[in-house]
């Protein structure tokens, strides 16, 4: 174990851990950093405590205390922050993850801090139509963002983009304390594994799938593929979904995996599927699904839409997957691109090298390593 000389780092998300994005994004990372010998005490809110996870984390040498999640809503919501704020009082070194930890940073009184901008969360909720851009919700939230940006000690993003944004938002105060860590991978687990064999097709659309994703778009292009290879498309996401009638009747076949057998999963696939709603607009641009790092890791072609820039340009740079649009011509020039790479014996070298040069967890925990090193630091 490696000391670094930090202080204790207080991680705060509102988002659970027994969720497939805190599973990934949240306890991979504390988990790591706590191998690095870096004292960690971990802030979540869940449905309930699963006792292996608080086990996992007490061996890994994490303090975790699991607040309780409560109801919906904005009340339920604003009363999370609340209590998180109570409860880190005088921490020396805060890790807010997305805007809802930022506020409880604030809250607190908190003077080193960082904002670990997970998305836009404001212009998000309302292109999914969770509430009105004149809603009261979006008025708290942006100045929240606001506030944020101008007040914390650094700030850590998921794409370069988002940080340009915000940097346009907010006269250039983000870029200087800024850097890019984006959703990475844990790639002891997501291990690159052989194609499996070539028909039918295997199309993997797992994880959350809410009103953020282009599902019709997907099913088009599976639709434009089935003119000319027997397509799979297996769905693996927790719970039922606005979308089941449709996937239905594209024949979707649908499946549970836990964090552990994701790797698994992939492997038996062909290439991923995480293709977003453009018209979601300005939000789109500091997204980046955690999906895209797993599938690239296994050595699958990821197919991704242009309106989530950082990743279509790497895997169109990289010749990693497929960038589609929704038009005709572009459905049959993604379909065509999509089959090529399958042809390909080179692609999963091209993809697990993608995932190694950007979306490495090791590589991630050493960023945020030099980012806390420079906040106790002072700079």
């Amino acid at each position: 174990m490696e000391r670094q000389g930090l202080p204790r780092v207080t991680y705060l998300s509102v988002d659970p851990v027994t969720s497939t994005v805190g599973a990934s994004q949240v306890l991979a990372y504390v988990e790591r950093l706590a191998e690095r010998g870096v004292g960690v005490d971990l802030h979540s809110f869940e449905h309930h405590v699963d006792e292996a996870i608080a086990a996992d984390l007490s061996r890994h040498g994490v303090v975790w205390t699991p607040h309780r999640f409560g109801g919906n809503g904005a009340r339920a919501g604003f009363g999370r922050v609340a209590r998180l704020a109570r409860s880190i009082r005088g921490a020396d070194l805060v890790h807010a993850r997305s805007d809802m930890a930022a506020a409880a940073a604030m809250w607190s009184g908190a003077e080193r801090w960082l904002w670990d901008v997970r998305s836009f969360w404001a212009d998000q909720k309302v292109a999914t139509g969770v509430f009105s851009a004149r809603s009261p919700q979006a008025w708290v939230f942006q100045r929240i963002e606001r506030r944020a940006a101008v007040g914390s000690r650094h700030v850590v993003a998921l794409t370069q983009s988002a940080i340009d944004e915000l940097d346009q938002r907010y006269g250039g105060v983000v870029g200087p304390k800024a850097t890019v860590v984006t959703t990475c991978v844990d790639r002891r687990r997501f291990k690159p594994s052989p194609m499996p064999g070539t028909d039918p097709v295997r199309l993997l659309l797992a994880g959350t799938l809410n009103r953020f994703y282009d599902v019709p778009t997907m099913l088009d292009l599976i639709s434009e593929l089935r003119t000319r290879r027997p397509i799979e498309l297996v769905v693996a996401s927790p719970g039922g979904t606005d979308w089941d009638p449709e996937l239905d009747r594209a024949g979707a076949v649908r499946t549970s995996a836990t964090p552990g057998e994701m790797p698994a999963l992939i492997a038996s696939c062909h290439a991923g599927l995480s293709v977003c709603r453009d018209d979601a607009g300005i939000s789109l641009v500091a997204a980046m699904p955690t999906k895209i790092g797993e599938f690239l890791a296994v050595g699958r072609p990821v197919i991704v839409n242009s309106g989530l820039v950082d990743a279509a340009s790497m895997v169109d740079g990289a010749d990693a997957g497929v960038v589609v649009d929704a038009s005709a011509g572009g459905l049959d020039a993604a379909a065509t691109r999509l089959l090529e790479l399958l042809d390909d014996d080179a692609t999963p070298g091209r993809a697990t090298g993608l995932a190694a040069g950007f979306f490495d967890l090791d590589a991630g925990v050493d960023k945020l390593l030099e980012v806390y090193r420079r906040i106790s630091a002072g700079r």
